[in-house]
């Protein structure tokens, strides 16, 4: 009893009562004949039993029910037999669903209904449209993921022999192959437990190519296939320069890898007594590095070169040239000295020790017992142990690299010729004078009706001044100022649409 109305009702309920019970009691002693008693004590506790329950039939019991939810369907959406007051609303992107009230767009539904406080989410989920910020909780529920590719992501337009990468999303389970447009399996994985892959292979020569990612069962069994495009763009021919001290495997097939992925390279071999192997020399001053992107050096060569060059390749370091250091053996005290004052300090005796790099090139090389010693060193390309092979410090506005690998050119000899371009492409591209870059763009995958992102960009876009502005109506002499020219878009919004 929560109020005076309460307590007056049921005061005068148990007033009736009493006047009730006290009648019969007074009739039965007047009766001549009296009933049995049984009789007499049910009608008594029906008297007693009517007066109690009409005080909760007059006033019920508050029951706290849990408010409805409005319930929104999207893509792929099921029909389910819904909760007690709860609202259906479906999006346009779901299909036909019982009982449905259509709205446009989320924002519209909850203007719609404002009553239920809590929202819930079905099917694939909100498109860009209706990512809007939410009134109330909301829960999402998914619907079961589709057999087969749900999610991709395609690699950017990439440089001749840079790797890529392609990931995604699957539902089934199994495992994933990369095919090359030869028909030859170039990556393979599982698919992991939250049905997410990534696979990598090397692009090559400029232009389009399709590759083929095909999706298979726990059985081995296709499940799906479908071409990846893979767009290889024309860079600038990087300006190479290579100084060696003895001509070796080595700086043989780097070179023919040079001529095979279009860069510019120039191999200078010097063997002493005045020798020179190779292509012309070219004079090492700073003018001349100036237009280098990268010099590789070994060790041999660095000891034979004038104080001057040396001095013009530090110079021409902070300037944006990008020096590759190449140990052939033990270093002198003398080049450990001279590679410090360029920034790479380095430690180890420089003996020779196998190791395996990581990947499906289950290949045993050979390395030098040398490490960057400094603690802002970047390494790179590890082996299977997860030992750093080459390591770059920034100096001044270029990049300074030890590179610890003795006979990389086993990899060409072994038939993993893509394995050895990449591996010589990451180092080139590491430390060589920037370029321009990809160019531009899309990101992602472009659909229609949705909204695209380019990247990239840089400068205005032909058709799209940012700076527009509608200029002011000019009033002609006696009459009414000139209506200006409708835009279906206009510049301004196509920049902020792209």
């Amino acid at each position: 009893m929560s109020g005076p109305l309460e307590l007056w009702t049921a005061t005068l309920i148990a007033i009736v009562t009493v006047g009730g019970i006290a009648r019969t009691v007074l009739r039965r002693r007047s009766a001549d004949v009296r009933g049995p008693a049984w009789r007499f004590a049910a009608l008594i506790a029906l008297q007693i039993l009517g007066g109690a329950l009409l005080y909760p039939t007059l006033f019920p019991p508050s029951v706290a029910t849990p408010p409805g939810r409005l319930v929104v369907a999207t893509h792929s959406a099921k029909p389910a037999l819904r909760a007690s007051g709860d609202v259906l609303v479906a999006l346009p992107e779901a299909g036909p669903l019982p009982g449905a009230v259509r709205a446009p767009d989320l924002g519209s539904a909850l203007r719609l209904y404002p009553e239920p406080g809590r929202l819930r989410i079905e099917g694939d989920g909100l498109t860009p449209r209706d990512q809007i910020q939410l009134d109330r909780p909301a829960e999402f529920a998914p619907s079961p993921a589709p057999r087969g590719l749900i999610a991709l992501t395609p690699p950017k337009p990439l440089a001749p022999g840079e790797r890529f990468t392609v990931a995604g999303l699957v539902g089934g389970g199994g495992g994933v192959e990369l095919i090359d447009p030869a028909g030859a399996v170039v990556d393979q994985a599982a698919v992991a437990a939250d049905g997410r892959f990534q696979l990598s292979a090397a692009a090559r020569a400029p232009g389009l190519a399709l590759f083929d990612l095909r999706l298979k069962d726990a059985a081995g069994r296709t499940v799906e296939q479908i071409e990846i495009p893979i767009e290889t763009r024309a860079q600038r021919q990087p300006r190479v320069l290579v100084l060696a001290g003895a001509p070796s495997a080595e700086t043989k097939y780097l070179r023919r890898w040079a001529q095979d992925a279009g860069i510019a390279l120039n191999l200078d071999i010097d063997v002493g007594a005045g020798v020179a192997l190779g292509d012309p020399p070219i004079p090492i001053t700073r003018a001349t590095l100036a237009e280098i992107d990268l010099v590789v050096v070994d060790d041999r060569r660095w000891e034979s070169l004038s104080p001057g060059a040396r001095t013009a390749l530090a110079a021409a370091t902070g300037e944006g040239l990008g020096l590759l250091l190449r140990p052939t053996g033990p270093l002198s005290a003398a080049t450990r000295r001279d590679w410090t004052n360029m920034g790479m300090a380095t430690s180890g005796d420089g003996e020779v020790h196998a190791f395996r790099l990581d990947g499906p090139t289950n290949l045993e090389l050979s390395r030098y017992d040398l490490a960057q010693a400094g603690r802002d060193g970047v390494p790179m390309i590890r082996d299977k142990a997860g030992a750093p092979l080459a390591a770059w410090r920034p100096r001044g506005q270029g990049r300074v690299e030890l590179w610890i690998v003795v006979d990389s050119y086993g990899l060409a000899l072994a038939g993993h010729a893509d394995r050895y371009g990449e591996m010589w492409s990451e180092l080139f591209s590491t430390l060589a004078r920037p370029s321009d870059g990809p160019g531009v763009w899309v990101d992602g995958i472009a659909r229609v009706g949705q909204r695209a992102t380019l990247r990239g960009v840089r400068g205005p876009i032909p058709g799209c001044r940012p700076g527009w502005r509608r200029k002011p109506a000019r009033r002609r002499s006696g009459g009414r100022p000139r209506r200006p020219r409708r835009l279906l878009a206009p510049p301004r919004r196509l920049a902020q649409g792209l």
